[in-house]
Formats: C-alpha cells, sequence, structure tokens
C-alpha cells in the first residue's frame, strides 16, 4: 500500500503539472503515457502501481473525452457502423490479454517494455508528421491489427499507443488527421475501460491508489484546461522539440535500469 505523505502529493502535483501541461500543448487528451514515466521517474512509485494508477487517470480521461467530444467521435465513428465494429473488437480483446499478460510479468520486464516506448514516441514525434487526406483509403480490414495493439499496449503499460495509432491511421491509410485522432480515440476508450474492468477482476486497486489516481485525474485535468486557453502551433512545435530528447533519455534510463 502506498502512503499518502505530503512530498508524495507535492512530487505528484510536479508529475501532474508537466503531464498537464504537455497534454494540452500536443492535444492528447486520452493517452496519458507521459504520466507513468512521471510516477516512475519523479515520484518514485514502483512500475506496478504506477501502471495500474495510470489505468485509472486515462479511463477518466477516456470518459471525459466522450463527454467533450461526443459529437466529433459521432459523426467519425457512428457506433455499431462497421468501422466502430472493426476497431472497438479488436481494442477490447487486445486490452483484456495486455492486461493479463502484464500481471505475470516481473517489474522489470514492464519498465524496461515502457523504456521501449518511450524511444519509440520521441522518434514517431521526431519523424513522423500528419499528411493530408487520401482519396484512395486503404482497406478497413487494416482497422483491426492498429486497434489490436493500441488495446495491448493500454492493457500492458496503460498507453494507449495514440502516437502511433494516430499516424497509421493517417499515413499509412489515408484518413484526414481529424478522423485519425477519431479513429485512435475510440480505440483507446474502448482499450482504457477494458484494461480497467480486467485489473479490478484480478486485483482490486487499494483505496490509496485510488485516492492518488483521482488526484492526478483533477490535477492534470485543471493545468490542461488552463493551458488550452493560450495554446498555439507555435507551442505545440516548442513543446515537442522539448519532449522528444526528455522521452528517448527517460526511456534509454529505464531500458539500463531493467537490465540490470
Amino acid at each position: 500500500m502506498i502512503s499518502i505523505t505530503l512530498p508524495l502529493l507535492l512530487k505528484g502535483l510536479l508529475a501532474a503539472l508537466i503531464v498537464g501541461f504537455v497534454t494540452s500543448s500536443i492535444r492528447s487528451w486520452v493517452d496519458r503515457v507521459f504520466l507513468v514515466i512521471m510516477l516512475t521517474g519523479i515520484v518514485g512509485l514502483p512500475i506496478v502501481q504506477a501502471i495500474q494508477i495510470n489505468l485509472i487517470v486515462i479511463a477518466l480521461a477516456a470518459l471525459m473525452a466522450l463527454i467533450r467530444q461526443r459529437k466529433q467521435l459521432h459523426g467519425a465513428v457512428p457506433p455499431g457502423s462497421h468501422e466502430w465494429l472493426l476497431i472497438t473488437i479488436p481494442a477490447f480483446l487486445g486490452a483484456l490479454t495486455g492486461r493479463i499478460l502484464a500481471s505475470q510479468m516481473k517489474p522489470g520486464l514492464l519498465l524496461g517494455l515502457l523504456g521501449g516506448y518511450a524511444i519509440l514516441v520521441g522518434l514517431r514525434i521526431l519523424i513522423i508528421k500528419p499528411l493530408s487526406e487520401r482519396e484512395t483509403k486503404a482497406h478497413p480490414s487494416w482497422f483491426v491489427p492498429v486497434s489490436l495493439g493500441s488495446g495491448i499496449l493500454t492493457g500492458l503499460i496503460s498507453a494507449g499507443g495514440k502516437p502511433f495509432a494516430v499516424p497509421l491511421f493517417n499515413n499509412a491509410m489515408g484518413h484526414h488527421p481529424q478522423k485519425a485522432y477519431a479513429l485512435a480515440t475510440v480505440a483507446v476508450v474502448t482499450g482504457a475501460w477494458t484494461a480497467l474492468g480486467t485489473q479490478f477482476v484480478l486485483a482490486m486497486p487499494d483505496w490509496t491508489q485510488l485516492v492518488l489516481a483521482i488526484y492526478e485525474f483533477v490535477l492534470v485535468t485543471l493545468v490542461a484546461l488552463l493551458v488550452q486557453k493560450f495554446w498555439t502551433e507555435k507551442l505545440a512545435k516548442i513543446v515537442n522539440l522539448c519532449i522528444v530528447p526528455i522521452l528517448i533519455l527517460v526511456g534509454i534510463r529505464f531500458l539500463l535500469v531493467a537490465i540490470k
């Protein structure tokens, strides 16, 4: 059980300030993998507890996204449509599988996976840029592996995989960036609640984890909404350039710790 102390809350506040600023700056309202990194690197929580706490945070963020973006999501991916089924079913199965696998893994392996993911996200931000919509789209069956991968990542390390799902839907499949974002959001929302539900079945989080998760969610959300008021494209570019080396360096550190 985590001891809720003043130093812990202050570290959590610092983590929330950073994550909230980054979340709003890069317009990643649901995927909160940065929080897992902060909970492990700054707050000092064990990786298993950090992932479980972030599962609660990402599930609440997903619910908030559904409420705030319901019209856009409904217009882009109507519930019950062919596209919706090709996204939600694989995301559900992936998150279920990922959470079960994570429950059997050693903490060092989970930390190594998080480190590798952080490095890849940093490289993705640096290299891959959004493209305009293509007239000819890839076959809808490609929704399945992308959504499955998103679900597995959500279950394994509570990382929704949006940094990769969005460019895959956009760059590889040819969908408009806004629709690609909506498609990826549906996958993350499905995966987040599936992974959280699976975790509750496997082992209920204790009350301290629930308190810390709600604490982080509220703080991150408030900071993100505040930053949104003065968000600009220039700010997004600056933040992207700043977080790329941080992600890569933190990822390397996690990998080295995991290897020891």
